[in-house]
């Protein structure tokens, strides 16, 4: 009685060993990460390929690791298009800030200028900014619509600006101007994990 008992306890054992997950499982990490990735997405992208590429443990920190996806970043419209709706959709953000204005418009006046700057620097950086920017609105008559529309000088420069800082981002993603539908980027995203009692959880 007592060695069946025995090894019953010890088969229980080992069955536990089994189920303790030396990492987090692909699951977790997969449902934890895709909201990084998803955080590229806007008109005109896609997401291709989304696969576990590492994982490796957080020596800084005990019963931590940390797991990274790679994916693809896809263009799914022509890139000057997919410039020309993230300036409107930061033209509708600017917008909703001027209809809840704070103390002073003081957020009104952080946005304006936030945008501006970060315009002008990546101007800034340009051989020549005029030649570069004829050639790629040329390729999207609505973008020199956008660009020529006319109005009162703040806001045809923050509607500027706005398009400016959409084609820079876009750039930092790694499209570069003679982007087509169907180009891809490689990104990664990570995200890091906890081993508790109760097995791993994704760290806040």
């Amino acid at each position: 009685m007592k060695k069946t008992l025995s090894v019953a306890l010890l088969c229980s054992a080992v069955f536990l060993a089994g189920c303790d997950e030396k990492t987090p499982n692909d699951s977790l990490t997969a449902k934890t990460v895709r909201p990084y990735a998803d955080a590229d997405l806007q008109e005109g992208l896609a997401i291709d390929g989304f696969k576990r590429q590492n994982g490796w443990e957080d020596t800084s920190a005990i019963n931590t690791y940390i797991v990274r996806y790679a994916y693809d970043l896809k263009l799914t419209k022509p890139l000057p298009e997919v410039v020309l709706a993230a300036a409107n959709g930061i033209m509708d953000e600017l917008a909703d800030v001027k209809k809840n204005p704070d103390y002073m418009g003081i957020k009104d006046m952080q946005a304006s200028m936030s945008l501006s700057l970060a315009a002008s620097e990546w101007i800034g950086k340009q051989q020549d900014f005029a030649q570069r920017r004829d050639a790629f609105l040329t390729r999207c008559q609505p973008c020199v619509a956008y660009w020529n529309q006319e109005g009162a000088d703040d806001v045809v420069r923050a509607r500027r600006n706005a398009f400016v800082y959409a084609w820079s981002d876009l750039e930092e993603k790694g499209f570069k101007d003679a982007a087509k539908p169907g180009d891809k980027v490689a990104r990664t995203a990570w995200a890091s994990f906890m081993k508790t009692e109760q097995g791993w959880m994704a760290k806040q």
